[in-house]
């Protein structure tokens, strides 16, 4: 990705900084900067990268700020038009502009460039307009943290290329980066409770003869084929097979609902042939934002299905949220670590509902 980004340009207050005023009393306002942005600045002005700020306030602050930067501009808080001003004068393509903001006046410069990146705690409509939500807040460390998210070298939170550590060392970071986030779930009694609900509303929906759907794309959609075999086949015990589906495997549908109309309708049309009231949808997607997924949530609604998704930490409004019943969310924003975390919370939904339905299926007998 940042062999694609040929500038980043950023807001002062509220991104590198915490937004908020400190004075000393008298007369002078102060404010901190974290080592580790400023390691970032020097680090992606080493690799070629401009960085710049536009920002809304020209004090002594803010001039000494822009003294290590290639680009500034100053009081002005029509940002858009000094990005275009700046796409002219250095013959950067818009799409090779990386701009990080957190506020209103931020809004329009996050959609003119290619990447829009926003802190954790910037306003709610500077969100839904960008690409990547940061973990931290402003003056957290903003530049470092979308550092390390967009290197060819990230470290094992963002999960990319094995670092010159080495392989060994590579494989410890992953494992430990798994363990913690174990100890997330194991802590989040709402993921917990959330998961006994989505088992119990599945075993009454095979109570009364009902039906498991799956659905998801690449990772994801093995991830539904996975635990639709489990169900299906046997998970520990020997007992009689239950209805579940996964609706990316008939390649024959997928391709001619793909051809004749379009990829989003893919889940969607066969959860119309196929879906019955009571029935159970399980949606599998890290970033909650799959169309297909979403369109098979409306339909699902509209058909009385029980819709519960999979999906990884939610940082903002997703559409798919207003048609989810039960929401599992994993504690993590890394693709890896989610995906093995839908495996493992999978694996123990099919091992409940196994164990509960032939405990009482051998009562009955």
């Amino acid at each position: 990705m940042k062999n694609e980004i040929r500038a980043l340009i950023f807001d002062i207050d509220g991104v590198i900084t915490d937004g908020k005023k400190y004075t000393d009393g008298l007369s002078q306002e102060m404010k901190t900067i974290t080592y580790k942005d400023l390691d970032a600045i020097s680090d992606f002005q080493k690799e070629g990268i401009i960085v710049g700020c536009i920002s809304g306030e020209d004090t002594l602050f803010s001039r000494k700020v822009a003294e290590k930067l290639d680009y500034c501009c100053l009081g002005t808080k029509n940002k858009r038009k000094m990005l275009e001003e700046f796409s002219d004068k250095y013959s950067i393509d818009s799409r090779h502009i990386c701009y990080i903001g957190d506020g209103k006046y931020d809004i329009e410069a996050l959609e003119y460039v290619g990447l829009a990146v926003c802190p954790q705690d910037a306003i709610y409509k500077v969100k839904e307009v960008s690409d990547i939500i940061l973990d931290s807040s402003g003056g957290q460390g903003c530049i470092a943290e979308l550092y390390a998210k967009i290197s060819p070298q990230e470290d094992a939170d963002s999960g990319a290329a094995i670092r010159n550590t080495g392989i060994l060392e590579t494989v410890r970071k992953r494992i430990h980066t798994h363990y913690e986030m174990i100890g997330q779930i194991l802590s989040d009694q709402k993921l917990i409770s959330v998961t006994e609900e989505v088992c119990q509303k599945i075993i009454n929906s095979y109570r009364n003869n009902g039906q498991l759907f799956l659905c998801g794309n690449g990772g994801s959609a093995a991830d539904a084929q996975h635990l639709a075999a489990e169900l299906v086949g046997r998970f520990y015990l020997e007992r009689q097979a239950y209805s579940a589906e996964a609706l990316s495997t008939n390649t024959s549908i997928i391709t001619a609902l793909a051809n004749d109309y379009d990829y989003n309708m893919i889940f969607a049309r066969q959860i119309e042939a196929k879906g019955r009231e009571g029935d159970v949808l399980i949606g599998i997607t890290t970033s909650g934002k799959s169309q297909n997924v979403l369109q098979a949530f409306q339909c699902a609604k509209k058909q009385k299905l029980v819709t519960v998704l999979m999906s990884g930490k939610v940082n903002e409004y997703l559409p798919v949220l207003d048609y989810a019943d039960h929401v599992i969310e994993m504690p993590s924003g890394d693709t890896p670590r989610i995906q093995e975390a839908h495996i493992l919370i999978g694996h123990i939904i099919c091992e409940i509902i196994e164990s509960k339905l032939t405990e009482e299926n051998e009562k009955n007998e």
